[in-house]
């Protein structure tokens, strides 16, 4: 019965790999549509058309240098529709939504171009002659250039990689400060065991005063002793008393007189 049991399992993890490499074959041969090919012919395509009547509409209207400057910044804008687009594919959040109003921007202020281009080749500009030169002189130029400006700032500013980039700068900063706190601790540490030191060995000297009082004060005792000791030595009571008078211990008195050859006075013990 386990070699019958054994044959079915083997039996069914084969059938599993099969069903598995089935589903993988599917899904590689499914074709999803995309953003090439046909689509990127008329893209191209037509944004090439675009340049040309924009080129057309700036150079002819404004003459000299100053027509051939606003054609190129027009060139420019079709350029900057063109990289939005195929950019916005590739981008997510705030930067994908960025270069999509972007590229509809610079896309519709080129079809309005082209369209007064394309009237101006028809005829029909002379009736619009004197707004189609005032736009082209004082507004087409700062219009398409702020609008470039601006798209790349903002492209720049919402950029993945800004985020980042201001992680990491917020991760140093504060990396950053608390390496000045623990040098600031650290130095507070420093000054506070430098007091403490300084009071211990205050301390220390005064031990060492008072230990000097104490070995006076014994050396003192000592001579005392020694001094008592001596006095008490001294049997002759005349030769004790002109010590002890001398030492200012005792004071001429009527009561116990003892003879001083030298003044013939008495001194009482």
């Amino acid at each position: 019965m386990k070699i019958f049991r054994f044959g079915h399992a083997i039996r069914d993890s084969q059938q599993k790999e099969k069903r598995a490499t089935t589903a993988q074959n599917e899904a590689a041969d499914f074709d999803l549509a995309g953003t090439g090919g046909f689509l990127s012919v008329v893209k191209y395509a037509v944004y090439t058309v675009l340049g040309a009547l924009n080129w057309r509409l700036f150079h002819i209207t404004i003459p000299g240098a100053w027509g051939v400057a606003v054609a190129c910044v027009a060139i420019l804008s079709e350029a900057f529709a063109i990289y939005c687009w195929n950019k916005q594919t590739k981008s997510a959040c705030a930067h994908r939504i960025a270069l999509r109003f972007f590229a509809i921007s610079f896309t519709t202020i080129s079809f309005i171009h082209a369209c007064a281009s394309l009237y101006e080749i028809s005829g029909a500009g002379k009736s619009i002659g004197r707004p189609l030169w005032v736009y082209s002189y004082f507004v087409a130029f700062p219009l398409i250039f702020s609008m470039m400006l601006a798209g790349v700032c903002v492209l720049y500013y919402t950029h993945w990689s800004t985020r980042i980039s201001e992680d990491r700068a917020k991760a140093v900063v504060e990396s950053e400060r608390s390496r000045a706190s623990l040098l600031t601790e650290k130095v507070e540490l420093a000054n506070q065991m430098e007091i403490e030191r300084a009071r211990l060995g205050f301390f220390q000297e005064q031990v060492l005063m008072e230990e000097e009082y104490v070995k006076t004060v014994e050396q003192l005792a000592q001579v005392k002793q020694r001094g008592e000791e001596a006095i008490n030595s001294i049997a002759d009571p005349e030769v004790k008393a002109q010590i002890l008078a001398v030492l200012g211990r005792v004071k001429l008195e009527s009561r116990s007189e003892f003879p001083d050859t030298a003044s013939g006075k008495a001194w009482r013990h």
